[in-house]
């Protein structure tokens, strides 16, 4: 027999709920226990395959370069020279005049180098050897030669040095605004990921002035904070109604280390009025809805960075949120992963993940996350 069932959305103190009552089958532990299957055996085939990309990728290298992982008498422009993968890194060195500093005798310091598949990813002309070499763009030669310290640190640090789970460093890039010269490495399950997607392919390619990282994707820095990024998304024009409605969107304006869950328009549009689009939530004047969207958006905040690959099996995360139910499930994807709030029946999928913000990142959620 069918009940009702109530999906509040706990207004605050006050109890009072926005979501209106609607007649559905309750939810069943077995349906639970279904999904919660479905989302383990993603997250574990993610993993599974991402780790056999990478062993093959180290063996295949192992092969290709085993006469020049042999020798270890050169400095780290003499070794990526050398190894034909790094076309597109050797050429940048040279054109943004790098190539000096990084044969330094001494330097000890670590590269994360991009592959050429890596640097393909990239528009023109920052795309291939020949494409970097005939830059004559000074602004794109600085803006170049920027992102190639962001990958540099300052000392040698070996793949074992890095610590396990969510840990940073800061890079040999000048600073500009807050943490745009900050990576961040997420390290578990064998893997180790800088910035969230960027992924090391090959560990300890060891010079005699420091070490090379392979990974597969450019590193870029930050260059807006997490409002700027959600103001020039149309996609967030919901969210970004009820930070300015709730006096919350100061807080991602200025330093910070957040993880934003940012639900999309369509997941705004899954609620009733007037919290399904961005027109009737800049319209909300009872102070009781206010505050309760207020705690729902806190809910989907994080005082630190998560990216998707922190984001482990089903690990409980605090958020901002008031009292003891702001706790949210998490499960870890590669450029994706899974988020449930309390009174969410199902988890919500991220998708697109880690979008890097000089005051945190953001992972966008397709569900509005329900305390």
């Amino acid at each position: 027999m069918k009940r009702v069932l109530f999906m509040p959305l706990m207004l605050g103190l006050m109890g009072i709920s926005i979501l209106s009552s609607c007649k559905k089958e309750p939810a069943s532990t077995t349906g639970f226990d279904n999904e919660e299957s479905r989302v383990r055996t993603e997250a574990n085939q993610a993993v599974s395959e991402k780790t056999a990309r990478a062993q093959a990728y180290e063996k295949e290298f192992d092969q290709l370069y085993q006469a020049e992982l042999g020798r270890t008498n050169r400095n780290l422009v003499e070794l990526a020279s050398s190894i034909p993968t790094f076309k597109s890194l050797v050429a940048a060195v040279v054109k943004t005049g790098l190539a000096p500093v990084l044969a330094t005798p001494n330097l000890n310091a670590t590269v994360f180098a991009p592959n050429d598949a890596a640097f393909a990813k990239l528009p023109a002309p920052f795309n291939n050897p020949a494409n970097i070499s005939g830059i004559t763009d000074q602004a794109q030669i600085d803006g170049l030669r920027n992102i190639l310290l962001y990958h540099v640190l300052g000392s040698k640090v070996l793949r074992n040095q890095v610590a396990p789970g969510r840990s940073s460093a800061v890079t040999l890039k000048p600073a500009g605004s807050s943490n745009d010269n900050t990576i961040y490495f997420s390290n578990s399950l064998g893997l180790l990921l800088v910035n969230g997607n960027s992924l090391v392919l090959r560990a300890n390619v060891l010079a005699n002035n420091g070490v090379i990282h392979v990974i597969d994707d450019v590193l870029l820095p930050p260059t807006q904070n997490i409002a700027e990024i959600a103001i020039g998304n149309p996609a967030f024009s919901s969210l970004v109604a009820a930070l300015v409605k709730t006096n919350l969107a100061s807080v991602f304006t200025g330093a910070g280390d957040f993880t934003v869950f940012a639900p999309t328009d369509a997941a705004f549009a899954q609620l009733p009025a007037p919290f399904n689009n961005a027109a009737n939530i800049s319209n909300i004047t009872d102070p009781a809805q206010i505050s309760a969207l207020s705690n729902i958006l806190r809910y989907h905040v994080t005082g630190s960075r998560y990216f998707a690959w922190d984001l482990g099996l089903f690990r409980s995360v605090t958020t901002l949120a008031d009292g003891s139910r702001n706790k949210l499930t998490t499960v870890l994807g590669l450029n994706f992963g899974f988020v449930k709030g309390n009174q969410n029946p199902s988890f919500a999928r991220i998708n697109p993940a880690n979008i890097l913000a000089t005051n945190g990142v953001i992972q966008v959620v397709d569900k509005v996350l329900l305390p």
